[in-house]
């Protein structure tokens, strides 16, 4: 597969494809791990003229397996930076799955004890699919953010999730797919009454089950090519709802439903380990009741099943914990204390083990790190009509304290600085340039300046979020989206303008860093400033690799929009421009190339002042304050970096940069 082919808003994997992985699930689930592997690789490897997302499949199934089975977080993450080079290099991102893949990413840090960074993944994907997908697509995002609450051991939290997936999920039937009309449903109820198990409401619990196995004989009949795994999944439930049986005093009707989920999960290609879990709540049933005899049959079929198993999971870990644990209550009902203290002794080891990784997990302060995110999501769940209404108000409301707050600094700086500046008082009616005189005014103007700078942040910023959140609602459209672009457009060169005006005195001695993909961050400069090189008829273009660096992401943001936008300022119409990163030696070097009127060597000494004396007008007038340099110098040098030129009048002007890939910490 060629590594440039584009991603199409219509594209899907091929049919053969798509089996090969259901096929290989089910052989995951039997305990069939190579097998998997085997049938995949060759399905995939006989495929002619596999597209893109094909590839991006086959990335996605070796990261799970290394990350589910195997246990190599390394394999795994190299396999998920080849998921994410795939969608981007498409002109297209496929939605769905960058947001499995940001989803992917979650789960990896997750396993790596990264808690917060791993919610993080899992919210801003679901925020990403929330303004891009259908509700039967997000449907499975709310269920991984229910989970990684369960995770957590959260059981209460997680509920609102798995009952939002189920809500969402009802978007999705009838459309084909059977992942989301069969396998999801049933799993969310599933899990859901497993949280109520987990909290010992019993009650509940076995409502959500028996509501899960209706589902399920539902649609068996319309799905009679599904049977194995419908049949499979019902052997699950039925399990399940065995175990709560028997804590609520039912034991009949927990022996016949847990030996029916035996009796299916134990034939070839089904759920081997859900069979085994079966098996082992019987078990105890049967030792409880002093039925030793019965309970040794099942005792000796996991002799034999456990220590063979291919499955090295999480889940394998809970059934051997728990086969430890009836084993030695068996052995000490026989009178056998030496083999039930051996055994004892192998289930605190394992559970010590097994609860320290946990513990981490379940006191994460998620809150702590995503409190406004998540009260924000929790919020949009419940009233996410009467949010929009107070947005549309806010914004009128804000708009207007903002308009009263710029009239009065501009009322007061003008009988102040009148004899000191005659400049202020000529440009009063652009507010720009207002900001940049003042910069130069006589010290008492600079430090009231600042002060109003600083005190705009805060209403600027929120204009920009709600803003975002009112064009999220598709509603939002025609005159009214447009205008609301502009409104953010606005707000943000604004807000931008102002964060220059603070920069001087405020050397960005401490640099909060960061793993960037340095690439992403280049192309993700680009787009955003194609309008403006389109408005010249210009051409960008962009040459990039797969590189990560610790850098701050938004202050190195504002170097390389600064270099490209100078390019596009300083080139005629029609002219190119290039931006190109190259890594050597441990060494990134990035080029802004311009073929534009280039720098006279009477200002080239001046380009990095932060006096203005530099500073000339773009080839269609645009307006420069000469500061972006000396701004961009200055965060390139809090890098451990370089930045350079070399220009040619009417030739044009190259800026380079060069970052370690891992620049030193402050």
């Amino acid at each position: 597969m060629a590594c440039d082919s584009t991603i199409t808003d219509n594209e899907e994997p091929s049919p053969v494809i798509t089996e090969a992985l259901a096929d290989a699930s089910i052989f995951f689930n039997s305990g069939q791990i190579d097998r998997a592997i085997v049938h995949f690789d060759s399905v995939y490897n006989s495929l002619e003229n596999r597209n893109t997302l094909d590839t991006w499949e086959k990335y996605n199934f070796y990261a799970s397996y290394y990350l589910k089975h195997e246990l190599d977080l390394l394999k795994s993450e190299q396999y998920l930076d080849s998921m994410f080079y795939i969608l981007e290099n498409g002109n297209n991102v496929n939605d769905y799955r960058y947001v499995q893949t940001k989803f992917m990413e979650g789960d990896i840090l997750k396993a790596k004890h990264k808690y917060n960074t791993a919610f993080l993944s899992f919210f801003n994907g679901r925020e990403y699919a929330i303004g891009n997908l259908d509700a039967c697509n997000v449907s499975n995002l709310t269920y991984r953010l229910g989970i990684f609450r369960y995770d957590q051991q959260q059981y209460q939290k997680a509920i609102p999730f798995f009952k939002k997936a189920i809500e969402e999920n009802k978007a999705c039937w009838g459309n084909g797919n059977l992942i989301q009309n069969i396998n999801e449903p049933q799993q969310y109820r599933n899990t859901m009454a497993l949280c109520y198990e987990k909290m010992e409401k019993y009650d509940s619990a076995a409502y959500y089950y028996i509501d899960a196995l209706a589902f399920l004989e539902e649609i068996k009949p319309k799905f009679p090519e599904q049977e194995l795994f419908i049949s499979s999944a019902m052997g699950v439930v039925k399990g399940n709802l065995g175990g709560v049986m028997a804590k609520l005093g039912n034991i009949g009707v927990a022996k016949k439903l847990l030996k029916s989920s035996i009796a299916i999960n134990s034939q070839p290609n089904y759920d081997h380990s859900d069979a085994q879990t079966a098996k082992l709540k019987l078990t105890q049933i049967y030792i409880n009741e002093g039925s030793l005899d019965k309970a040794l049959v099942y005792l000796d079929e996991l002799d034999k099943e456990l220590p063979n198993s291919e499955l090295k999971t999480r889940q394998y870990l809970d059934i051997i914990l728990r086969w430890y644990l009836i084993k030695g209550a068996y052995y000490e009902n026989k009178g056998d204390m030496a083999n039930a203290l051996a055994l004892m002794k192998s289930y605190h080891h394992l559970n010590d083990s097994i609860q320290k990784i946990d513990h981490e997990l379940k006191y994460v302060d998620v809150e702590g790190s995503f409190r406004n995110a998540a009260q924000n999501y929790e919020l949009s769940i419940v009233n996410r009509d009467n949010k929009i209404k107070n947005i549309y108000l806010a914004t009128a409301a804000s708009f207007t304290f903002l308009l009263a707050i710029f009239l009065i600094v501009i009322w007061n700086n003008l009988k102040k600085s009148i004899k000191a500046n005659n400049v202020i008082l000529q440009k009063n009616s652009d507010l720009q340039d207002t900001l940049g005189a003042l910069e130069f005014s006589q010290a008492e103007n600079t430090k009231i300046m600042y002060m109003v700078a600083h005190d705009l942040r805060n209403p600027i910023s929120s204009m920009i979020m709600m803003a975002n959140l009112i064009l999220e609602d598709q509603q939002v459209n025609g005159e009214n989206k447009y205008l609301l672009e502009n409104i953010k457009t606005s707000c943000s060169n604004s807000l931008q303008l102002i964060t220059e005006m603070l920069l001087p005195n405020k050397r960005d001695k401490h640099l909060v860093k960061e793993e960037v993909q340095i690439d992403r961050l280049l192309k993700y400069c680009v787009e955003i400033l194609n309008h403006k090189a389109e408005e010249k008829h210009q051409k960008i273009h962009l040459n990039t690799i797969p590189v990560t660096a610790l850098i701050s992401k938004e202050k190195m943001w504002r170097v390389i929009t600064n270099l490209i936008a100078n390019a596009i300022k300083f080139t005629p119409v029609g002219k190119n421009i290039d931006v190109i990163m190259q890594n050597t030696h441990e060494i990134i070097t990035i080029k802004i190339k311009d073929e534009g009127i280039g720098i006279p060597n009477s200002l080239k000494n001046m380009v990095f002042d932060w006096d203005t004396m530099g500073k000339r007008e773009g080839t269609n007038g645009e307006k420069s304050f000469g500061m972006g340099l000396a701004i961009s110098k200055q965060i390139i040098s809090a890098h451990d970096g370089k930045i350079w030129f070399e220009s040619k009048e009417n030739v044009g002007t190259t800026f380079f940069i060069e970052l370690p890939v891992r620049a030193k910490r402050l």
